[in-house]
């Protein structure tokens, strides 16, 4: 049988518990503590827009505040509520009745209306003369530095309804407005090159 202090060699056991204890849950909060880091980087980086259609990233809010992209989503997403109820209506046999025609109508208004509804970015640039549109896969070029290419401006930059024309022969004209580009600075560039405007 052992003899001896009992006491001593429990606390040396409850105080290397202890230690173990403490080395774990400092390992734990380092671990949490790069987590928070890591996910404040993420939410600091600018998000990328939700949209039900594929392509490049859409304009957000315009000055007003009002949103381009609410009533295509709103629609695209109808759309669909619309279209999970036109399946379960074949499901049950019934899309021939008069409730399945008017859901696979109301499908397909919806969605028509989201994809005509969507808002194509546009990019205009100004380089040496030639400005640049880009409005989903079509560019359109005009040479400012050539008298025979039209140019009108309407209104004066930062008035409503500002707007500057590039009419064409056999298309309709291209129109870049205050939503496209910073107004008084694209005016600015574009009468270098034609100082009457």
């Amino acid at each position: 049988m052992a003899t001896g202090d009992l006491s001593a060699g429990t606390a040396a056991y409850e105080l290397e518990r202890l230690r173990t204890e403490r080395d774990e849950l400092a390992r734990r909060c380092a671990a949490a503590e790069a987590e928070v880091a890591r996910l404040t980087r993420a939410l600091a980086a600018p998000a990328s827009s939700l949209s039900l259609f594929d392509g490049p990233p859409e304009p957000g809010p315009l000055g007003d505040g009002t949103d381009q992209r609410v009533l295509s989503l709103v629609l695209g997403a109808v759309a669909v509520v619309s279209g999970m109820v036109a399946v379960l209506t074949l499901i049950n046999g019934r899309i021939a009745t008069p409730f399945g025609v008017l859901v696979l109508g109301l499908t397909a208004a919806l969605a028509w209306g989201a994809s005509r509804t969507r808002v194509v970015p546009v990019e205009v640039s100004v380089v040496r003369g030639m400005v640049y549109v880009t409005r989903g896969d079509d560019t359109h070029r005009f040479d400012l530095r050539k008298p025979t290419t039209e140019v009108r401006m309407v209104g004066r930059p930062g008035e409503p309804g500002w707007a500057v024309h590039f009419p064409r022969r056999h298309a309709e004209s291209v129109i870049i407005d205050a939503t496209m580009v910073d107004a008084d600075e694209f005016t600015r560039q574009v009468r270098e090159h034609r100082p009457d405007l």
